[in-house]
């Protein structure tokens, strides 16, 4: 469970409009044999149950569409079941299509990418901005979900039009200077969407309809509207921590605009991808300003990310909003295409995942998630205990609990890991796998742990044999009073901390409150969710601020008034 941060980026992005790193190794074949469909079928039956929300999904290989499938209902209360054609909001993979119809609008003279703001809106206090700066989230503009209260009360529910949009965030204070830094930014592509109204007459999803979907043969990717009868409409669903499943909480889709608002089934999806990277859609070089990475904005281009699945050249995007989780990936070497699009928020693993695997599976580099678990005898889980050392600041921990082994890397959260082989293991609800390395004494001497990134894995050599626990320290109510209250990670993302009795407990924005415990006067820790903040503490009085660690990253955190 990481509480804060899905992506290093991209972390108070809160329920809306969510995405989902980058070394190579040789590629598969262009002829590595496709799996059977039944195959990919047992996979999707394996994340997801035929009487709850699930999934549709689609996997295409060389232009060929080798499986298409769907688990789980359309609409819990009517019993209807999901199906190909079921129809589905997009979340952020809404924001590829925004950004190939401004690079459309580039290609046919009517906007450069160094443009700016100053164009359409002269009096702006942004009139500075660029396209490009729009397109890659370095605009410094900030996002409107963002906002306190914003995503998840009664803002998302109003009716808005484009302008009303660019009111809730066109007089706030910048995030930073434009171009200076990323920050995942809704606000940026609801404007391209209002560029995109302004250059062409048209709706921004009429543009897009028209002029990019039309021409492939696209029928079923729209904005469409919560009041019309739309056939094979699926609801949204998410999960509520005392009710379990519930209906996801209504919204007007004029809200997420061009940042989200798009509906479309896994079949569109698939052929609007296919046809993007093959280059059915933009001339070549506005196809490649699109994964183009950058110095400032890293590996996100203009709404598409390009990273690595297991060594392989990897282009994709996640989205989620209320009630739905999806995700596209692009494997460029092997012409490999997953689509993903859930109608089940929240649930584990999540469709990047599901899709991350199908797309190895696809590629002729299956994962060893696909390998059939096994039971290995206590001696030899209690043989891989220890503590391990990655590097001179981090180690890893191998513990054995109730007879199960656990991995947890140092501000990490602790998984439960399955094995596969006397040597390999899988971790719960993820592709990440490590395996044990032994010395020709067959004692051992270490840990490969593989990310699903990269085919190279990170060695930890072996330290100790034991796993130290954490000593807690007692603190008096007074000390513990100082460390009380709300501290900003990110604007409109915030970390309060609060007594409950003699309880320390920290909660996130829009996320569930856990225990923190003291381990000295300045510093919390809960080691079952890998998450450890330490605080400054003056001389007299509360904290003034906090470092938040966790997944290898530091995060600072001023006090704020609540």
């Amino acid at each position: 469970m990481n509480l804060l941060l899905r992506r290093t980026a991209l972390s108070a992005v809160a329920v809306m409009l969510t995405l989902t790193g980058c070394n190579q190794a040789e590629s598969p074949a262009a002829d590595s044999p496709t799996p059977p469909t039944n195959d990919y079928q047992a996979v999707l039956e394996s994340v997801y149950s035929a009487d709850m929300p699930g999934a549709t999904v689609v996997v295409s290989r060389q232009n060929e569409v080798i499986f298409s499938g769907a688990v789980g209902m359309a609409d819990m209360e009517m019993a209807v079941p999901l199906s190909e054609h079921s129809i589905m909001r997009l979340a952020s993979v809404t924001k590829q299509y925004t950004a190939a119809a401004i690079m459309k609008l580039v290609e046919d003279g009517q906007l450069a990418l160094d443009d700016t703001l100053a164009k359409f809106w002269p009096d702006s206090r942004y009139a500075d901005v660029t396209i490009h700066q729009l397109l890659n989230h370095s605009s410094g503009i900030p996002s409107y979900t963002n906002i306190p209260g914003y995503v998840t009360g009664d803002p998302m529910r109003r009716h808005a039009t484009t302008e009303e949009l660019l009111d809730t965030f066109m007089e706030l204070e910048p995030d930073f200077p434009a171009g200076s830094a990323f920050r995942y930014n809704n606000s940026g592509y609801v404007l391209l969407g209002a560029i995109i109204e302004k250059l062409s007459g048209q709706a921004w999803d009429d543009y897009i309809a028209e002029t990019l979907l039309a021409p492939l043969g696209i029928e079923q990717t729209r904005y469409f509207p919560a009041e019309p009868i739309l056939r094979h409409r699926a609801r949204g669903y998410q999960i509520d921590t005392e009710q379990g499943v519930v209906n996801a909480p209504w919204i007007s889709l004029s809200q997420p605009h061009a940042a989200g608002a798009l509906k479309a089934t896994a079949l569109a999806v698939d052929q609007w991808q296919r046809a993007l990277h093959q280059g059915e859609v933009l001339q070549p070089e506005s196809y490649a300003a699109m994964i183009r990475e950058d110095a400032v904005t890293g590996e996100y281009g203009y709404g598409l990310m390009t990273s690595s699945l297991a060594g392989m050249p990897m282009i994709s995007h996640d989205g989620g909003i209320h009630g739905f989780n999806t995700s596209a990936v692009w494997l460029p070497d092997s012409q490999v295409s997953v689509v993903v699009l859930s109608n089940f928020a929240g649930h584990q693993p999540m469709p990047a995942t599901l899709a991350y695997r199908l797309a190895a599976y696809a590629a002729g580099q299956p994962f060893p998630i696909e390998d059939e678990r096994i039971e290995l005898a206590l001696e030899t889980l209690e043989r891989y205990q220890g503590t391990y050392q990655i590097n001179a600041n981090t180690q890893r921990t191998l513990t054995v609990r109730d007879g199960q082994l656990y991995s947890q890397r140092q501000g990490g959260t602790a998984s439960r890991a399955y094995p596969v082989s006397e040597t390999t293991f899988v971790l719960e609800n993820s592709l990440v796998y490590f395996t044990m390395v032994l010395a020709d004494d067959g004692s051992v001497s270490g840990v490969n742990f593989f990310q699903v990134n990269s085919a190279t894995p990170e060695f930890a050599s072996r330290i100790s044999d034991e796993v130290v626990a954490r000593q807690r320290a007692e603190l008096s109510t007074e000390q513990l009073e100082r460390l009380l209250g709300a501290y900003e990670l990110q604007p409109g993302f915030v970390i309060t901390l609060r007594l409950e009795g003699e309880q320390l407990l920290a909660q996130a924005t829009g996320q569930g409150a856990f225990p923190v415990y003291p381990e000295s006067e300045t510093r919390v820790y809960n080691a079952e969710i890998g998450i450890e903040m330490e605080f400054n503490l003056p001389a007299e009085g509360p904290a003034s601020s906090l470092t938040l660690f966790q997944s290898g990253l530091e995060i600072p955190a001023p006090r704020v008034t609540e």
